[in-house]
C-alpha cells in the first residue's frame, strides 16, 4: 500500500471522518483520474504546494470548470484546491445522496488528506452552504469563508421560483459562462440534480450563518436574480463577523465573470 493510500485509509477510519468510506462505494464505472481516496471525489490541485490554501466549492449541477479563471488568478500565490462535489463533474456518484453536511465533510476530508491545517473556503450558490457548514464543523481549520450568490433566498422558496430566477440570470452572464453551466447541467442530468436539490432547500442557511465563528464575506453580483440584495444583506447582518459586498455589473456567477476582483477579496487577511 502506498503512502497516499495509507493516509486515505487512516483519515477515513478516524471517528467522525467516514465521508471517504461511503463516497468510495460508488455506483459502477471505472475509478476516475485524480480521485482523492480519502474524500471519494476528484480534486483539481494547482499553485505552489507550500503556499496558503484556498478551496473553491461549486454549486449544484455544475463542476470546477467555472472556477478555472479564479483558480488561475489565485494560483500565483496560493495553493488552490477545487473538488468536484459527489456526483458532479468528474466525481463518481455515491451510493447515497449526500446532504450539505456530508459535502462539508468531503471538503474537510480533502484538506485532511493533504495535511492542510488552515484554509480559506470560497463557496458559490449551494457551495456557499457547504463552506458555512465546514466552518461550523472545523473552525480551527477554516479561517475565513467567502459566500458568493448564497442560496436559498427565502423570497423565492420554491423550486419553480428558483428555476425562474436562474433562467433570468442567463441574461447577465457572458456566453462562455452560460456554456459551461449548461453543459455541466446536462452532464449531471435531471435525476441526480433532483435528488440533491431537496438537501439544498432543506438546509437552514440563515441559522448556519448566524453561528459562524469566523469572518465571512457575503458576496453577490449586482444583477444576481438568484441571491437578492436584501437576502445578502440579511445574511451579512446575521453573521457575527460578516461583511457584505457586491460585484459591479455581475450576475449569479460573479467569480467567473469578475475573477480578478474576487481574487483580490480572497487575498484579504482574515
Amino acid at each position: 500500500m502506498s503512502v497516499t493510500e495509507r493516509a486515505g485509509r487512516a483519515a477515513a477510519d478516524r471517528p467522525g471522518e467516514r465521508s471517504g468510506r461511503w463516497l468510495a462505494r460508488t455506483v459502477g464505472g471505472a475509478r476516475p483520474r485524480g480521485l482523492d481516496p480519502a474524500a471519494g471525489v476528484v480534486v483539481t490541485d494547482v499553485g505552489p504546494a507550500d503556499a496558503p490554501v484556498v478551496v473553491l466549492v461549486h454549486g449544484i449541477g455544475v463542476s470546477e470548470r467555472y472556477f478555472r479563471g479564479l483558480a488561475r488568478e489565485l494560483s500565483r500565490d496560493h495553493r488552490v484546491l477545487v473538488p468536484d462535489l459527489p456526483g458532479f463533474g468528474r466525481s463518481p456518484r455515491p451510493a447515497r445522496v449526500p446532504t450539505v453536511e456530508d459535502m462539508a465533510d468531503v471538503v474537510l476530508a480533502v484538506l485532511r488528506h493533504r495535511g492542510v491545517g488552515r484554509a480559506v473556503l470560497v463557496g458559490h450558490s449551494m457551495g456557499a452552504q457547504v463552506v458555512a457548514e465546514a466552518m461550523l464543523r472545523a473552525p480551527d481549520v477554516v479561517t475565513r469563508v467567502l459566500m458568493i450568490g448564497t442560496v436559498v433566498d427565502p423570497a423565492a422558496p420554491s423550486v419553480l421560483a428558483q428555476a425562474a430566477r436562474l433562467a433570468k440570470d442567463g441574461l447577465h452572464e457572458p456566453a462562455g459562462v452560460n456554456a459551461i453551466v449548461t453543459t455541466d447541467y446536462l452532464r449531471t442530468g435531471p435525476v441526480w440534480y433532483s435528488a440533491v436539490l431537496p438537501h439544498m432547500f432543506g438546509y437552514d442557511t440563515a441559522a448556519a450563518v448566524a453561528r459562524l465563528p469566523g469572518p465571512a464575506l457575503l458576496v453577490r453580483g449586482e444583477n444576481d436574480p438568484v441571491a437578492s440584495r436584501e437576502w445578502n444583506r440579511r445574511l451579512g447582518a446575521l453573521a457575527p463577523r460578516g461583511t457584505v459586498r457586491e460585484v459591479p455589473h455581475a450576475g449569479h456567477v460573479a467569480m467567473a465573470s469578475h475573477a480578478p476582483l474576487v481574487a483580490r477579496w480572497v487575498r484579504e487577511p482574515a
